[in-house]
């Protein structure tokens, strides 16, 4: 096996031309993705998301960030202030979420007839 690339901070850097044979096995039949990610030393997620990537025509697209910056290019306050961003955003679905669990918590018991 050739030697993969490594960012700096030592995750691999995988090939277009390399996500697209290992997605081509497992779209074959060759072998399963969990096999494959086992054999690789990848999550099986990741087989998934370049699987799922792939555009018809059978080669691997590049997964696009359009809303943000790379952490590279960012001072230690604006990546901490797209932290708290991203913080606050997941508190107030959270907060969506466990109000429409709520409705339906009463909806379920006022159909049922127990008491609240």
């Amino acid at each position: 096996m050739a030697t993969i690339a490594r960012k700096s901070d030592g995750r691999r850097i995988f090939t277009d031309a390399y996500k697209r044979r290992q997605v081509d096995r497992v779209m074959r039949g060759d072998v399963t993705v969990a096999a494959l990610s086992r054999k690789l030393g990848i999550a099986p997620s990741l087989l998934h998301r370049w699987r799922r990537l792939a555009p018809d025509d059978g080669a691997v697209a590049t997964e696009v960030v359009r809303h943000s910056t790379p952490v590279t290019k960012l001072t230690s306050a604006q990546y901490i202030r797209e932290l708290q961003l991203l913080v606050g955003k997941q508190t107030v679905e959270l907060e969506l979420l466990r109000a429409e669990l709520m409705t339906l918590k009463r909806r379920l018991r006022s159909r049922s007839g127990f008491p609240r």
